[in-house]
């Protein structure tokens, strides 16, 4: 699992938390993690909840009905500080170019229980997968990362099969990332996660089809970051779409993302 902490050590470089964080391999993540009373976690109309039970912990989120019988199965995996109550009309919004859209609470965040920590976030996101797929009538999964989830949805795609993926605000470089952020936010990285988490070669071990999008406003992300991933990925497939004006947070509420991401789901189901 050693590897598993030095790279999820580093994802947390791209979050859009604004206060400051120090990295160790074996540490917990952002502290304190965010959190929604479980009373909060209720169906609702076009949205059940969904609990995935791990080693350790109960996954716990929603599972929003889609408006295209024959269109994939997206899996959102969200940033640092994000929780799936926050982006219910993001999600929605996927919907309506999905036959389902399912997004989980990392353990430790939201409404999901046990405690966060590096080594689980890849293996849980495999078991979402593999959950997802086994209750799916349709078996093409679309997994989408933002910020952090994005080398999470690379994760995903390079060790399970996929339709396509949509990386919202990637990284290219965490070098870059670290400079880019506002001085008073200090980083510290171990020597092995910095030199073993690398999203280039991750996307170039990848050829399903592609969508990167970004802000041109990206304030926790160099938005150079977005179109120089995209430019290294192997996929044949791939587009770069920048969203004008965007910052990091409220990106995937952005109408300009939705369309993006309601133009790239449409090719995956006719392919």
């Amino acid at each position: 699992m050693r590897a598993a902490s030095a790279l999820l050590a580093v994802l947390l470089i791209a979050a859009s938390a604004p206060h400051a964080i120090t990295f160790n391999a074996d540490n917990n993540m952002d502290s304190p993690q965010p959190k929604a009373p479980l009373a909060q976690w209720q169906d609702a109309p076009g949205r059940k909840r969904v609990e995935l039970f791990v080693k350790g912990a109960i996954l716990r989120g929603y599972s929003y009905t889609g408006k295209v019988e024959r269109g994939p199965v997206v899996v959102l995996f969200g940033g640092s500080g994000n929780m799936v109550k926050a982006h219910d009309g993001a999600a929605r919004g996927f919907a309506r170019h999905a036959s389902r859209v399912v997004w989980y609470d990392y353990r430790g965040y939201g409404f999901s229980g046990g405690t966060a920590h590096y080594d689980d976030l890849l293996a849980d996101a495999l078991r979402v997968y593999d959950s997802v797929l086994a209750g799916s009538e349709v078996k093409r999964i679309v997994p989408f990362g933002y910020s952090m989830g994005t080398a999470i949805a690379e994760y995903v795609a390079l060790n399970r099969q996929v339709a396509g993926y949509v990386l919202a605000a990637p990284w290219s470089d965490f070098n870059a990332v670290l400079r880019y952020q506002d001085p008073k936010h200090t980083y510290r990285l171990t020597p092995q996660a910095a030199s073993e988490t690398d999203e280039v070669a991750m996307v170039r071990r990848i050829r399903a089809p592609l969508l990167i999008f970004q802000g041109t406003r990206d304030d926790a992300i160099p938005p150079t970051q977005g179109p120089r991933l995209e430019r290294y990925a192997a996929s044949p497939d791939k587009r770069f779409v920048a969203i004008v004006g965007a910052k990091h947070n409220g990106l995937l509420e952005n109408p300009q993302s939705q369309a993006a991401v309601a133009g790239f789901l449409m090719h995956v189901t006719n392919l």
